[in-house]
């Protein structure tokens, strides 16, 4: 559908829409909860005091707390939430904003992009998990510069955007793959090599999409472009790295190495920057700078004669020279590292960070396209003439909180509309997989792809039997449902957040967990995952007793993710066959399709069989002989 430059204006006013729901939300549960509930929660950390100092990169200033007692807290905490810092009392105008660089249970590092104020080391402090505004406005600046383009090839571009153009492709390289490759993904990399402006991806479950975009950053390099690899999640982003590494391009990864995962971390710009000989350099100024500063605060804080206003004044002044010439020598070393690099790595909400603020690229890899809203893709497209956008449509979608900003467009990925707007010739989609057993596939296939997925003969017949222990007895076909209906297990509602869990779905996840484990299965090729929150933090809690390398978590955060086997605990248990959220089949399609031997269903057939998907699975598993009632289910009887 063709449209013109007030499409961005558009969602210039969806994503003020999406901000407003997010304040909200972050508001209605500040105003729900005292402070005392917020600490137990893990929202906030009361009682904090500042214990060590130091400097990191670009003259950020490493703060680390801890509780007055030494006692460990309660918290929900990451690396890289963004944090509100005010004194435990006392009113101050405007609490001091940082991001996590590393949390424990005792203790918090928190990364100071300037000069922390003065009470940090006044007494004790509290600390609140804050919403970060920075990628909104990225993303509406970002909006405001694609609309800018006017001129030449830059408008021609912003048409084909905005599908009044079309696409164009150059003549296909006939250049031999760097590896076996299947006659789909061959034609992806080829065609995805020969696109002017974009090409799509497209990779259901399993299909090697990760194949093709390594093969194409392989190609992409070797014809000698600079390559900027990006995407939505860090963990996609890493991912990507870890293609790139193992390809042996010459990659760096920029971001907060709090938000890195630490096999990683020597990888990224910070780490690889603190070598060279200039960064050694700026360090030493930076630390001079900051006993200077330290100096200063003293003389201020000591005495209110005028010999101390002076020097304090004078080191300050000092000390702030010193810091803009160890800035200078910092972006000399990072200059000289990231021209070095072949592949650039780093998530698109980053692209606008400071580093990479100048740097343009001759192609960007945009994978996971379709779980990440269209103003931050359009951070990528604005960084690169060619772009390779890669997902699944039938996957999850951008995650907005905006129920209106959803239905007025702001769930639609870039990837998707291009789809719409230019059809099928843009895309390759990925048909052969090699992942899952061919009847864990066979389900979601027919329901998700019209039947168009394959199972590759090396993993069609793969079950659970090679990797349990020699003679162990288990009831474990490749796809498994268990059926609570008539057991009272009803869902309930967490008071605070108003997730759902469901103790009764819980009890036989355990001991399936255990029956697994007993039967050999190794702990780390084991999940159990639960489309609600609240049922994935009861579950964690229990799990982790009887083994911490189990994982544990949503579906959402499971995406892109496989193990040998997955539970999955449906969770939605009630009366009236209400199915919340779990009627968004593309977040179920996920959840069935990340075991690769086994796949452990438990629900309510009463509850989900009023929704033809999940009446479908249901019949399914009754027809094959994989459908078991729990009533009639020998792990149920050591559930306890």
């Amino acid at each position: 559908m063709p449209r013109d430059v007030s499409f961005f204006d558009q969602l210039g006013r969806l994503l003020s829409l999406e901000r407003e729901a997010e304040r909200a939300r972050s508001a209605a549960l500040s105003e729900s909860l005292t402070l005392r509930e917020r600490a137990e929660q893990g929202l906030s950390v009361l009682d904090l005091e500042s214990v060590e100092e130091e400097v990191g990169l670009g003259g950020r200033i490493l703060v680390t707390l801890a509780r007055a007692d030494r006692a460990p807290f309660p918290t929900r905490i990451h690396n890289g939430d963004s944090v509100a810092v005010m004194p435990r009392r006392a009113e101050v105008k405007e609490p001091a904003q940082a991001l996590v660089s590393r949390a424990t249970r005792t203790r918090l590092q928190l990364a100071f992009d300037r000069s922390p104020p003065p009470f940090l080391h006044e007494g004790l402090l509290r600390l609140d998990v804050v919403p970060n505004d920075v990628t909104y406005e990225r993303m509406r600046a970002g909006l405001a510069r694609v609309k800018a383009l006017d001129k030449g090839v830059e408008r021609r571009r912003r048409e084909v955007l905005l599908g009044n153009e079309p696409p164009r492709f150059e003549k296909p390289s006939d250049a031999p793959p760097s590896r076996p490759l299947n006659p789909e993904q061959a034609d992806a990399v080829s065609r995805a090599l020969a696109a002017e402006d974009f090409f799509l991806v497209h990779g259901p479950p399993g299909t090697g999409k990760s194949t093709v975009l390594a093969e194409v950053a392989v190609q992409a390099v070797a014809r000698g472009e600079r390559l900027l690899c990006t995407a939505a999640s860090n963990a996609a982003v890493d991912h990507l790295l870890e293609l790139c590494l193992e390809q042996g391009l010459r990659a760096i990864r920029v971001g907060h190495p709090a938000r890195v995962a630490p096999r990683f971390q020597e990888h990224t710009l910070d780490i690889v920057v603190e070598e060279h000989p200039d960064r050694v350099l700026s360090r030493e100024l930076f630390d001079e700078a900051f006993s200077l500063f330290g100096y200063a605060r003293r003389q201020r804080t000591q005495g209110r004669s005028r010999e101390r206003f002076s020097n304090a004044r004078s080191s300050t002044a000092e000390a702030k020279g010193l810091m803009d010439d160890a800035r200078a020598l910092e972006r000399k070393a990072v200059r000289a590292v990231l021209e070095r690099a072949q592949v650039i790595c780093v998530t698109l909400a980053s692209l606008g960070s400071g580093v990479l603020a100048h740097e343009e690229f001759d192609r960007a890899l945009i994978d996971e396209a379709t779980q990440a809203t269209e103003p931050l893709t359009l951070l990528g497209f604005l960084r690169a003439p060619k772009l390779v956008l890669a997902g699944d449509p039938q996957q999850l979608p951008p995650t907005v909180l905006s129920q209106e900003a959803a239905k007025a467009g702001l769930g639609v990925s870039l990837f998707e509309r291009l789809l719409q707007d230019h059809g099928e010739g843009v895309k390759r989609m990925l048909r052969e997989q090699y992942r899952m057993n061919a009847r864990i596939m066979d389900f979601p296939s027919r329901e998700m792809y019209g039947g168009a997925l394959r199972a590759h003969p090396s993993v069609a017949e793969r079950t659970l039997a090679p990797v349990l222990s020699p003679g162990a007895e288990l009831d474990a076909p490749p796809v498994l449902f268990l059926d609570t209906a008539g057991k009272g297990f009803e869902e309930q509602e967490e008071e605070s957040t108003h997730s759902l869990f469901n103790p009764g779905e819980a009890d036989l996840i355990l001991a399936r967990v255990k029956a697994l484990l007993a039967a050999g299965l190794s702990p780390r090729e084991l999940a159990v995952i639960a489309p609600y929150s609240a049922q994935a933090f009861h579950l964690r809690e229990r799990v982790e007793i009887l083994s911490p390398d189990v994982e544990v978590d949503t579906v959402d955060a499971f995406q892109g993710r496989e193990k040998d086997a997955i539970l999955v605990s449906l969770t939605r248990s009630n009366a009236d066959g209400n199915l919340g959220f779990l009627t968004d089949l593309r977040r179920m399609n996920v959840a069935m399709t990340r075991a690769r031997r086994h796949l452990f269903v438990v629900g309510d057939s009463a509850t989900l069989s009023g929704h033809p998907f999940y009446a479908r699975f249901i019949e399914g598993t009754q027809g094959d002989g994989s459908y078991r009632s729990s009533w009639e289910w020998p792990e149920a009887e050591h559930s306890d």
